[in-house]
């Protein structure tokens, strides 16, 4: 028995770490015309850090924790003129510096679909679990993502 033990333990060493996430999931969506906009995406906490230490300018971000935050959309989209079909896209950020960011959508392949620029706000509260919010009517949205004092914004429209 205690043989069994020990090799139960030393093969949960060799587990991969993808098996237990240590951050929340989260998930924002929206109804619009003609079907459902959602991104599912892991909830890092601050913890006291500070986004600017975090990364530096021309990185990219996978906008989340553990898992890739991913957007599933049942209409085809436009962002900033670039059409964005119907189905699902991993997403990321890109800090450009001095402010600006883009939001970057790849296919399943990596591929990079568009590179969106998003509008950079302070935000007024201090916000330690990263939240997304996708919000929208009828043809419009907004997708928002505030982590820290960081706000970060693109519209789109169904298409």
């Amino acid at each position: 028995m205690k043989k069994l033990f020990l090799v139960i333990f030393i093969l949960s060493l060799f587990v991969p770490s993808g098996f237990s996430q240590v951050n929340p999931r989260g998930e924002a969506s929206v109804e619009l015309s003609g079907g459902r906009v959602a991104i599912e995406y892991g909830r890092p906490s601050l913890k006291g850090r500070k986004i600017e230490n975090m990364i530096s300018a021309g990185e990219q971000w996978r906008m989340g924790s553990d898992a890739s935050t991913t957007l599933t959309t049942q209409v085809n989209l436009n962002f900033d003129h670039q059409r964005i079909m119907k189905g699902e896209y991993v997403l990321r950020a890109k800090f450009l510096g001095e402010l600006k960011w883009h939001l970057l959508i790849h296919d399943k392949n990596q591929a990079k679909v568009a590179e969106v620029p998003l509008t950079f706000e302070k935000n007024p509260k201090n916000i330690d679990v990263m939240t997304i919010r996708v919000e929208g009517k009828e043809k419009s949205g907004t997708f928002t993502l505030e982590w820290g004092k960081l706000r970060l914004s693109a519209n789109f429209k169904v298409s």
